[in-house]
C-alpha cells in the first residue's frame, strides 16, 4: 500500500492503522531483508530498485497464499474416509460385493478399496495395516484380531442341468451321478475333508482339483463335473434354477462359517461393519 500510494500517512488511512505502525514495519522488513526498499524525499516515497524486485515476490507470496488458502479448504470438503477391505474370492461369489456397494451409494464421504486374498492371509492383511477389515473362511490365529462368525453355511453337492431336466423333478441315483460326472475339489479345506467319506461309501469317485470356487461353478454349468459348495455362493444360481442339487445323505456335511476380521475397531470402520453385520448375507 506505501508504494501503491507513495505516501506512508496515505497508506496508514487506506489500511486504518497509524502512520507510526507503517513506519515501524516498512523498517523492520528493511532490516529482515537488509536492503533498503523505499527512497525517502520529505513527504513522498518510491521503491527502490531491490523494492520493485521485492514488491513482485511479495505479491506472488500473497497469491499463492491466498490460492493455499482456497484449495486447502476444498480439501477438507473433498476429503474421504478410506477403507480398506480383504475379502476371500469365495466371498466374491456371494452379494457381499453389492452389500459394500450398497454402504458407498448411503456413504459419499467413503472410499473403499477391495482386495481379494485367500482366507489363510488375511490376518496377515490386517497386521501389516494393508487392511482395515478381514472377510474369509474360519477365526483369526492371534488373539490380537477380533473375529466375528456372520455367517455359517451348510455345504450342498451341485451337480450340472441336462437336456432331461424339467419343472417335475427328476430322481438321481448317486452313485449314477459319480459315474457319469467328475468331482471338484481343492478349492476349499471342508471339500477335501469330505473326500476320504465319500471313498468309503462309493466304488469310483473320480477326483478334479481346482482351486477357485468360482471356476468350480463356471465348470459346473459348463456341464463338466460336479461339486461340494456352500450355499451362500450358490444361492443366487439356485434360485435361477441353474443348478441341479442333490439332497445328500449318505453322512453329514460340514458348513463353512465365514467370518469379518479386524485388529482394532475405530470410528472409521464401524459404519461399514454395521452394513455387513445387519445385512442380509447369502
Amino acid at each position: 500500500m506505501a508504494a501503491e500510494t507513495g505516501n506512508f500517512r496515505e497508506a496508514a488511512e487506506k489500511l486504518f492503522i497509524s502512520q507510526p505502525s507503517i513506519t515501524v514495519h516498512i523498517h523492520q522488513l528493511e532490516e529482515s531483508l537488509q536492503v533498503k526498499l523505499f527512497k525517502r524525499e520529505h513527504t513522498k516515497i518510491s521503491l527502490t530498485e531491490e523494492g520493485q524486485y521485492f514488491l513482485k515476490q511479495a505479491t506472488e507470496i500473497l497469491k499463492k497464499v491466498e490460492e493455499s488458502k482456497r484449495t486447502t479448504q476444498l480439501f477438507s470438503k473433498q476429503k474421504k474416509t478410506e477403507v480398506t477391505v480383504v475379502l476371500s474370492p469365495l466371498l466374491t461369489e456371494t452379494n457381499l460385493p453389492h452389500i459394500i456397494y450398497q454402504f458407498l451409494m448411503e456413504h459419499p464421504e467413503y472410499d473403499i478399496r477391495i482386495i481379494v486374498e485367500d482366507s489363510e492371509l488375511i490376518d496377515e492383511q490386517l497386521l501389516s495395516n494393508k487392511a482395515h477389515i478381514g472377510i474369509g473362511i474360519g477365526k483369526s490365529k492371534h488373539s490380537s484380531i477380533h473375529a466375528e462368525k456372520i455367517i455359517s453355511s451348510p455345504m450342498q453337492l451341485v451337480f450340472p442341468l441336462d437336456s432331461q431336466d424339467d419343472e417335475t423333478g427328476r430322481y438321481y441315483e448317486l452313485q449314477n451321478l459319480f459315474a457319469k460326472y467328475p468331482l471338484f475339489t481343492g478349492h476349499l479345506n471342508e471339500a477335501i475333508l469330505i473326500e476320504p467319506l465319500l471313498q468309503k461309501h462309493l466304488s469310483t469317485v473320480r477326483l478334479m482339483s481346482i482351486s477357485q470356487s468360482y471356476i468350480v461353478k463356471r465348470f459346473v454349468k459348463d456341464v463338466l463335473g460336479m461339486a461340494f459348495l456352500p450355499k451362500s455362493i450358490i444361492y443366487k444360481e439356485m434360485m435361477e434354477g441353474r443348478f441341479n442339487i442333490l439332497d445328500f445323505d449318505l453322512f453329514e456335511l460340514p458348513t463353512v462359517d465365514l467370518y469379518i476380521k479386524y485388529f482394532k475397531e475405530n470410528d472409521q470402520i464401524i459404519p461399514l461393519l454395521d452394513k455387513i453385520r445387519y445385512s442380509h448375507f447369502y
